[in-house]
């Protein structure tokens, strides 16, 4: 599934909102909670300058701070638009792609399933079985034993194995993971939402 809204857009974006929310952080600060490098955190800042959403301004002989221009301001605007979009082209798009590996396992007869992991893909594919009449019999992940979601009690791979016997759904489109969770679970029927 294709993406819209690129890695750069994501960056530029969280260090506009960022600095809107406190135009006193330093490099490094941005660094460390958008969780990129400290030189590429430069450089954005750098060609944001360049292209007149930020003004630099300077506090004192050690410390400056970050203005966003009007332009900087629509900027934002832009980029937070093309992010609501790309996510509800995402949303739209693995819906789809779930809703097509969910009516195939109805026609083959399944009547419950159950879901490993739980995020995005698994909040989708809970709305996509609610849609299809198909029963969800557990939920799965071994990282979130105990906590609930959607009020189901989420179990781990020990105590789902000890007692179901129901399709196994992964949450996940990311082809490395399922390759990675299938090798794993070889003893378990697992559905993956990807080929």
């Amino acid at each position: 599934m294709k993406e819209n809204f690129d890695n750069s857009g994501v960056r530029e974006l969280e260090i506009l909102e960022k600095i809107e929310n406190d135009g006193h952080l330093t490099q490094r600060d941005l660094s460390r909670e958008v969780g990129i490098a400290l030189g590429l955190v430069n450089h954005l800042l750098r060609k944001m300058v360049k292209k007149g959403w930020i003004k630099i301004k300077n506090v004192d002989a050690r410390r400056i701070k970050y203005l966003i221009t009007p332009e900087g301001a629509r900027e934002k605007s832009s980029l937070l638009y093309k992010r609501v979009e790309s996510t509800i082209h995402f949303y739209l798009e693995a819906k789809r792609v779930i809703k097509e590996k969910v009516v195939q396992l109805k026609k083959d007869g399944v009547k419950s399933v159950s879901i490993y992991g739980i995020n995005h893909v698994a909040e989708v594919l809970f709305i996509v079985l609610k849609e299809l009449g198909l029963r969800l019999d557990c939920v799965v992940d071994n990282n979130k034993k105990g906590k609930e979601w959607f009020g189901y009690k989420v179990i781990n791979m020990d105590e789902f194995l000890k007692s179901n016997t129901s399709v196994l759904i992964l949450a996940s489109i990311n082809k490395s993971e399922i390759e990675a969770f299938c090798k794993e679970q070889e003893e378990v029927k697992v559905v993956a939402l990807r080929e």
